[in-house]
């Protein structure tokens, strides 16, 4: 089978490898590389379980975070203990090192930009390279050009606008939430520096009014941060699917397949996307290699982790309800308990299906907790 796959990002990468590695003649189109992709760049244990392993001469470049600081933006924050070490990347050294995984499998990377292309498998690279592919996968990002062609755009409605920048230095990794604001800011301890940034549904305000907002909350709290005026910003979209199962059963055609952000497979609480990105280019080179076809990709997608996406995009808005952030916060402050859940969630390995009887069935122990921690507060 010949398959064209346009992006080189973590989900590109990946299928080339399993691909290449299952004897098939893969061709990785991606002019970008080496470059910076303007996210935290986390990689939950999860996520770090579905990477080949590293040789001797080319270690995995990320730093290990032990902790992660929730912080509610009005006084409240927990620092919580992670059970597994989370590994923090800068994308333009990760995605490199898993596109070199890929090449050594025996795909081959062109480094042009893809013009067009077609349902047929026909693609015509910028330099006016014409080429046919039995397959032809997106895993050209949020702006598909493959899903543009071959589907449609992901619809504004399910998109979440990053924007920050990069700082040297270091800090504890953290997550805070703003008052009405129906996302985040963070600090992610990258290896050699920090990704600062903030994130928004899309057109819920400028861009420039939430860079606005992130600047004054490094100046306040974390002054070291503050964004040098000469460097630049970064700004990014962050797709993710609704909460119909439509929106993950369309994702595939007779020759062609989306995956990663081109997929829309972020998650709609967090807009981690890192793991989904690993886990589809998996699930696909499965039904490849099982059946020659991608048609059963998009249900094996839905049954793996398509109903936790689908779930994480109904418990949004109570999520970002206001007052919510800073109640869990709080709470979390005060039950062990509880912050373990956060942590848990951190890694990936708690489920959003499970979460709320998850919290039901503990209830008690956290009202203990929490009752006795303000005793002992106010004593």
């Amino acid at each position: 089978m010949r398959v064209g796959i346009v992006g080189a990002g973590p989900a590109g990468a990946q299928l080339a490898r399993l691909l290449a590695r299952d004897g098939a003649d893969v061709t990785v189109f991606d002019a970008s590389h080496p470059r910076e992709k303007p996210c935290g760049g986390g990689l939950t244990a999860r996520a770090l379980a579905l990477l080949p392993p590293a040789p001797a001469d080319d270690p995995l470049p990320a730093r290990r975070v032990e902790r992660c600081c929730f912080d509610s933006g009005q006084g409240e924050s927990v620092s919580v203990a992670l059970g597994r070490p989370v590994a923090i990347v800068a994308r333009r050294d990760f995605d490199a090192w898993l596109l070199r995984r890929a090449v050594r499998a025996g795909a081959r990377h062109v480094a042009e930009r893809v013009a067009e292309l077609d349902a047929s498998g026909r693609l015509r690279t910028s330099t006016g390279r014409a080429l046919r592919f039995d397959l032809l996968v997106g895993a050209d990002g949020a702006g598909s050009l493959v899903r543009r062609t071959l589907l449609r755009p992901t619809p504004p409605a399910r998109l979440v606008i990053a924007t920050g920048w990069y700082a040297p230095g270091t800090v504890a990794m953290t997550l805070r939430f703003l008052p009405g604001l129906a996302g985040y800011a963070w600090l992610f301890p990258r290896p050699d520096h920090v990704a600062v940034g903030i994130c928004a549904p899309l057109g819920s305000q400028p861009t420039a009014r939430l860079l606005q907002r992130l600047e004054r909350e490094a100046a306040l709290d974390f002054p070291a941060l503050s964004p040098d005026p000469e460097a630049g910003r970064y700004a990014h979209t962050i797709p993710s699917p609704s909460t119909a199962p439509a929106s993950l059963r369309e994702l595939a055609g007779p020759g062609w397949a989306l995956v990663g952000d081109a997929a829309a497979l972020a998650d709609p609480l967090t807009g981690e996307g890192i793991f989904y990105a690993l886990r589809s280019a998996e699930l696909l080179s499965e039904c490849l290699r099982a059946e020659g076809s991608p048609l059963r990709y998009p249900q094996r997608l839905l049954e793996e982790c398509g109903h936790e996406l689908l779930e994480a995009a109904r418990l949004r808005v109570r999520f970002y309800a206001p007052g919510f952030a800073r109640r869990m916060v709080r709470y979390a402050s005060w039950s062990p308990g509880l912050a373990r859940v956060l942590g848990e969630l951190v890694l990936g390995e708690q489920g959003y299906e499970g979460l709320k009887p998850r919290l039901l069935a503990e209830l008690p122990r956290f009202a203990w907790e929490a009752a006795r921690a303000r005793v002992m507060q106010l004593a």
